[in-house]
């Protein structure tokens, strides 16, 4: 039986107090109210029409359903605005990570971080089926209702619960695999993580949703801050060794969790509906299918050198790679979890998904490209001032990863745009070729030691690029012309401030200067030459260079927003 969803009480009783302001209006069969309270920030609420069985109940999601309606120019504004919140709060976590990599690296050794991240290895593949794919589900659904969500949170506490266990269970056989006999008690401390981290997934999902991306940029700050960060260096400068990486994990996780069920507390409701949770096990298992083949992409190099070349080259591995995950998340993670609920509320329109897409590929060449140059160059500088002289082996490897920066940033959207348009298995077929690729790079490679495993994990990274690009356009029919003609304008460029840096490097390396002033001289010159560049010649950057410099304007207070006639 067809009936109309109602909001809470609460803001039922607010809107009649209020029924001088704008009436509803019927849009693609729902009844829209824009309020102007200050309680609702300036949000839609959307009272959705669906055909339902009588027990269910819709939420009503704040500025999110209504996205479909808006003008592209405002979801562009939108997107872009969460996108540099998001990219803050990561910048900071990065900045954060890079001074606790150099706290760390001077207090633990490459032993210490192989046999932790021979455990995260273990981890992350089990944490894949803990979170069978419902969260994402509630980001991706058109509608949602409190079925839903009840459902969602049952599914994903039973899965996180029953990994706990098997995890716990079959760490003896995990420790033969990887031959480490001392991996046994690492990984069945680590199994607690999924019973924690399950408790929070579908809060996190609820924010996204939501478009709270000030809260969790905010909240992945302070846990790793407080969380990761304290803990780990305090225990480390008491002499657990690689124990202290273990508790600052497992802290992290249980301060993200709590905080995410703080800001999204009605996630903290139990129920199983069978319909809806068919419904988002369909989309969960598309999802939990690519993020498996994800797992293996990203983990299946590290198995290999640790398996194969020792715990100590995996450790100088897992460095290189984690200072190359950096700029990597700071634009690729954190531009998914604007894009994908942002292109989830207009899947079905090809023109608007082709433009986010080229949108996301020309700002990642914008920034990527010239971060690439200047990461590849300051290399050795950068190794010895984080990680100090016992991690000079890194810098080769590192650098041949670095290399492929912009083909491991953009890969991630074109599974965003995928995902988005419900096209899930199809993404999951692509993420196994991608594991694939990076098992035959890394076999290949293995025989020319790290620089050689580097080598052809970086092939895989770009064929896999590559290939998605092909197959978001026979799917959907969307081109990325603009976006690769914008990677070839500012690849041109890159050539340039090659030349350079090398030639101020050079010119620097002439005097005793001490590796940290070397790298910030470099630094320095790459930021004010790119901000000249922009200012001077704006019409290198295209639109992308003009939204973004409009925006740190905006940020930075030299532009004020204007303000709308009532205000």
């Amino acid at each position: 039986m067809a009936h109309l969803g109602l909001v809470t009480r609460r803001r039922h009783r607010m809107a009649a107090k209020h029924r001088s302001g704008p009436a509803p209006r019927l849009r693609n069969g729902s009844f829209i109210w824009t309020s102007n309270l200050p309680e609702y920030n300036d949000e839609t609420v959307i009272i959705s029409r669906n055909f339902m069985k009588n027990d269910e109940k819709p939420t009503a999601d704040l500025g999110l359903n209504d996205k479909a309606a808006q003008t592209g120019e405002a979801m562009r504004d939108s997107s872009v605005r969460n996108f540099l919140w998001l990219f803050g709060g990561t910048g900071v976590s990065a900045v954060l990570k890079l001074v606790v990599l150099a706290v760390l690296g001077r207090l633990l050794t490459p032993e210490d971080f192989g046999i932790v991240a021979a455990a995260l290895t273990v981890v992350a593949l089990a944490e894949v089926f803990a979170r069978v794919g419902i969260a994402p589900s509630i980001v991706q659904a058109k509608e949602l209702t409190t079925e839903m969500i009840k459902t969602a949170m049952l599914s994903t506490l039973i899965a996180g619960l029953a990994i706990s266990v098997l995890v716990f269970n079959l760490a003896g056989l995990i420790a033969e695999l990887f031959a480490m006999p001392g991996l046994v008690s690492f990984v069945q401390v680590f199994s607690l993580l999924f019973a924690i981290r399950s408790a929070g997934l579908v809060s996190e999902a609820l924010l996204q949703r939501r478009m709270r991306f000030r809260a969790l940029a905010g909240i992945e700050v302070f846990t790793y801050m407080f969380g990761y960060a304290a803990v780990a260096i305090s225990l480390a400068v008491l002499g657990f060794g690689p124990w202290s990486l273990v508790a600052g994990q497992i802290t992290q996780v249980g301060l993200q969790t709590g905080l995410y069920l703080r800001l999204a507390p009605d996630a903290m409701q139990l129920g199983f509906h069978l319909d809806r949770f068919r419904q988002m096990l369909r989309f969960g298992l598309g999802i939990t299918l690519s993020q498996v083949a994800n797992y293996c992409a990203q983990n299946a190099d590290y198995f290999i050198v640790g398996r194969f070349l020792g715990t100590a080259s995996l450790g100088y591995y897992t460095r290189a790679y984690l200072l190359l995950a950096q700029p990597a998340q700071l634009v690729g993670a954190t531009a998914d979890k604007v894009l994908f609920p942002a292109m989830s509320a207009v899947q079905s329109e090809q023109k608007r998904l082709r433009r986010g897409l080229n949108l996301a590929l020309k700002f990642c060449a914008l920034v990527q490209i010239p971060t690439t140059i200047m990461l590849i160059v300051a290399a050795p500088e950068v190794i010895a001032v984080l990680m100090g002289d016992q991690w000079d082996a890194v810098v080769l490897p590192f650098q041949i990863l670095i290399s492929a920066l912009y083909f491991r940033t953009a890969y991630k959207f074109v599974g965003t745009i995928l995902r988005a348009s419900g096209k899930v298995f199809y993404n999951a077929a692509w993420q196994w070729s991608y594991a694939l690729l990076v098992v035959i790079g890394a076999v290949a490679g293995m025989a020319w030691g790290l620089e050689g495993v580097a080598t052809g994990v970086s092939i895989a990274v770009m064929s896999c690029f590559t290939m998605g690009l092909i197959l978001v356009h026979r799917l959907l029919g969307i081109s990325s012309a603009a976006g690769l003609g914008a990677l070839l304008r500012y690849a041109a460029m890159g050539v340039v401030q090659l030349g350079v840096l090398l030639m101020f490097k050079s010119w620097l390396l002439r005097y005793d200067i001490a590796d940290a002033l070397i790298l910030l001289l470099l630094s320095a010159a790459c930021l004010a030459g790119f901000m000249a560049a922009l200012r001077i010649f704006p019409s290198l950057f295209g639109e992308e260079g003009q939204l973004l410099d409009t925006y740190i304007r905006k940020m930075t207070g030299r532009i004020r927003p204007r303000r709308s006639n009532g205000s």
